[in-house]
């Protein structure tokens, strides 16, 4: 029998938490365009980033699909189970969880006060955390879910004055692979996409830092957040039924470097 791949979303619905980052974004759009109800939310609870997320939802609705914006502080417990909750009734149900969580910080270890310390593990790797035990509940009843967590390459490899974000994006991976296994029996995987340096983040507004970065990747650019959210709509297709416990690395080869 001939292979065929459906990537079709048609029908799904699914919640971006972190559409204000550029990841979280593309992902989101790239999940309507297949043809998913999509509501987004933000990471941090601030006017900049709503502004952000509510026209992400625009866009969204432009596709003809369901969904809406929500502004969240992804570290508050009863804001995350209150996100998840109106999403499962807005949307009828919740197929696709995308954590695509990002508080960029750079600090030397010992300019770094410990509730700063804490602060970055609490967006980047406890928020991650609170979404996968909100959105899973309801998935594990379901029956089938998809959750998708958007890492970073330094989750990986390490980097100078990176020790907190670095921290936590090596706990996500973690946590993803964890997941994956608690839940293998229940119809719910849970893969990550390692992301490798992009457009849009904040911590390359420094043209020096991304010189140097362009010059450091075999490819000699950044990647496009759109080349990243290619993944997310495949791990969240039921072309991916068997993938769980897996991390997709889009990172222009930079994890082959000596």
């Amino acid at each position: 029998m001939a292979f065929k791949a459906d990537l079709s979303l048609a029908g799904k619905t699914a919640l971006v938490i972190g559409a204000s980052s550029a990841l979280g974004r593309a992902a989101a759009i790239a999940l309507a365009e297949a043809g998913a109800d999509v509501a987004v939310a933000t990471t941090l609870n601030t006017q900049k980033e709503e502004v952000i997320a509510n026209s992400c939802a625009n866009e969204i609705w432009a596709l003809n699909r369901k969904g809406f914006a929500h502004g969240l502080d992804a570290a508050d417990e009863a804001d995350v189970e209150a996100l998840v909750e109106r999403a499962g009734k807005e949307l009828g149900r919740l197929d696709i969880l995308v954590n695509a969580h990002d508080l960029p910080y750079a600090q030397p270890i010992s300019a770094i006060a410990p509730a700063e310390f804490r602060r970055v593990l609490d967006v980047n790797l406890t928020g991650v955390y609170l979404a996968c035990r909100a959105a899973g509940q309801r998935m594990m009843t379901a029956g089938h879910g998809r959750v998708i967590n958007i890492a970073s390459v330094l989750g990986e490899r390490g980097m100078a004055n990176g020790s907190a974000y670095c921290a936590a994006q090596a706990g996500v991976l973690n946590l993803t692979r964890a997941l994956a296994l608690e839940w293998a029996r229940t119809g719910v995987t849970v893969n990550a996409i390692g992301a490798g340096w992009t457009e849009g983040m904040g911590m390359l507004a420094d043209e020096t830092t991304r010189q140097q970065l362009e010059r450091y990747l075999p490819h000699k650019r950044l990647a496009k957040p759109e080349e990243i959210a290619g993944a997310a709509v495949y791990l969240a297709s039921d072309a991916a039924d068997y993938l769980t416990g897996q991390v997709v690395w889009i990172e222009g080869g930079a994890l082959s470097h000596v």
